[in-house]
């Protein structure tokens, strides 16, 4: 099982890890410096003083919300799934289903690291860009087996990545492929999976627990700094998909637009997309690193947020209908224009407060 088996890596580290840094004021030794019902410091933030256990205590509380709300969306797109098929339940039900699975998964893409590199979740979950067909191919191999197997999780779980994940379920329903019984199959390899990725983080001996012991022992995170660079990596990283994949992709060079090419193009989700990850991330800023940004920086970098937001709700259509005409394609280079901005404003007011810097992203395997 894929549980199993990142309980057992995320165990392993653990077990190597002989000194653990106590959760308290970073080794310090400043003493009642930290509100500890709201894990803000007492001293003003930016004056290099960050308190790395409470910025990481308030961080994962908001991704335990975040890969909790994609738990959640995929075990209700699972039984809405088996209810079209059954037919209790309508087509726009699961289709409906889909947005909110794909809105919840769009801010953990963001966090290619930890669980999500080792369940190889990104790929799974989402198989975009996919330049070659990969999804039609994994789907024909999918639906030439019999029914039986095609509603069983197992059976997916064993095809192709491309078969196992949203761009799949989008393509069978919003083509005029027979959508059942395959969709129960892959939206449940999909609740799995998800499942899988909240224990994987949140669990006993999970990779919580791992940043929770950084330290000089530890194989991955050798300070408590170390898991909050990953976490301002994330971001980065996060800005980039938008800006260069998401947006850029569709939006091609010279001129010349690739509709085609935009994520989840046929349902029509590629605009709130971009706009749910922008907002995982704002939450991410605003409570994860609350106490350690001076508060003119975060609430500055929160309205560059906003301001992207409002450009992003401009766009009116959804991305590949607003590349291919002159006024669209005007607003959603504007977008991709705010996020770059917004891209250096971070590095230039955020990493300096957390006294930390870019490390490898996934986006330096690109």
């Amino acid at each position: 099982m894929i549980r199993s088996r990142a309980v057992v890596f995320s165990a392993a580290i653990l077990s190597a890890v002989l000194v653990v840094t106590p959760a308290a004021h970073g080794g310090s030794g400043r003493t009642k410096a930290v509100n500890e019902d709201l894990g803000l410091p007492y001293w003003p933030p930016g004056r290099g003083e960050v308190d790395h256990a409470a910025l990481r205590r308030r961080s994962l509380e908001v991704l335990d919300r975040q890969f909790g709300a994609f738990r959640d969306a995929t075990a209700e797109l699972a039984v809405t799934a088996a209810g079209v098929c059954d037919g209790s339940r309508t087509e726009d039900d699961v289709k409906a289903a889909l947005r909110r699975a794909w809105l919840t998964w769009a801010p953990l893409d963001s966090y290619q690291f930890g669980p999500v590199e080792q369940l190889g979740a990104a790929l799974t979950v989402n198989f975009w860009p996919d330049k070659k067909d990969f999804v039609g191919r994994g789907l024909d191999a999918l639906l030439a087996l019999p029914p039986d197997a095609q509603r069983d999780p197992e059976t997916v779980a064993a095809m192709s990545a491309a078969a196992q994940g949203l761009p799949a379920l989008e393509r069978l329903l919003y083509t005029d492929l027979e959508p059942c019984p395959a969709i129960v199959g892959i939206s449940g390899f999909l609740s799995g999976l998800a499942q899988d990725l909240h224990d994987a983080w949140f669990a006993p001996n999970g990779w919580a627990d791992i940043a929770r012991a950084a330290g000089p022992e530890n194989p991955v995170y050798l300070s408590p700094g170390e898991f909050t660079a990953t976490l301002y990596t994330a971001v980065d990283f996060g800005l980039t998909r938008v800006a260069e994949a998401r947006l850029g992709r569709p939006l091609g060079t010279g001129g010349r637009s690739y509709p085609r090419r935009t994520e989840a193009w046929r349902s029509g989700l590629s605009d709130e997309i971009v706009a749910a990850q922008l907002a995982g991330l704002a939450e991410l800023i605003e409570t994860g690193f609350a106490g350690d940004l001076r508060e003119t920086d975060r609430a500055w970098i929160l309205t560059v947020f906003a301001q992207a937001l409002n450009r992003q709700a401009e766009i009116g259509d959804p991305l590949a209908e607003a590349v291919t005409e002159p006024d669209g394609r005007a607003r959603v280079e504007a977008l991709q224009t705010k996020i770059r901005y917004l891209q250096l404003e971070v590095a230039k007011d955020v990493g300096p407060n957390l006294g930390v810097d870019t490390g490898f992203s996934a986006a330096d395997g690109d």
